[in-house]
């Protein structure tokens, strides 16, 4: 299989983040010869190294794919799954996410935060929702994820809002939370 092929099965994937188990699946080649290959392709400038074992199809990656992608399992929440709804204008070069471990990782201009929730509700999948192979939190899910750790929620376009899923999702949270939730609405 030539370089083009591994390219052309890389964009068929509808994935913008690729790890090295990855391309071993992908193009059914062995550890050393997918590693190879890929380091060819790198230098060739068809794909690109963006951290030690992520590699992307261009510039213009998907960050959020990228951040449940290094830590795993997680999910876009807080301010960044309120700013990718357009809940909150905020924009920042941080990407907030719910996981099991706390982590900071800086990649380019992008600083990805990670904050540990409780297991019962970090495993508890309602209000996240899975799409363009990202897991992301629900507007409500994030103002509640967010109330939680003690954050306050920018909230630009209160509209955007399901009270109704707010005030259900509340009740997989802690009484303080309900409480802040309530206040909110």
């Amino acid at each position: 299989m030539n370089s083009s092929n591994r390219l052309k099965i890389l964009m068929d994937s509808g994935k913008t983040i690729f790890t090295p188990q990855d391309l071993r699946t992908l193009w059914g080649e062995g550890e050393l010869s997918a590693k190879t290959n890929a380091v060819r392709m790198v230098a060739k400038g068809l794909i690109l190294r963006i951290a030690k074992g992520y590699y992307a199809l261009s510039k213009q990656y998907n960050i959020y794919e990228l951040a449940n992608r290094m830590v795993t399992p997680s999910y876009i929440s807080f301010q960044s799954a309120l700013a990718y709804a357009g809940v909150s204008y905020q924009i920042r070069n941080q990407i907030d996410c719910a996981a099991r471990i706390n982590s900071r990782k800086k990649r380019g201009a992008v600083l990805y935060v990670y904050y540990v929730l409780k297991d019962d509700l970090f495993f508890n999948l309602d209000g996240i929702r899975i799409r363009e192979g990202i897991s992301i939190a629900s507007p409500e899910r994030a103002i509640l994820d967010s109330l939680y750790l003690g954050f306050l929620a920018d909230i630009d376009e209160p509209s955007k809002i399901n009270v109704t899923a707010l005030k259900r999702l509340s009740s997989l949270y802690p009484k303080t939370v309900r409480e802040k939730a309530e206040k909110l609405i």
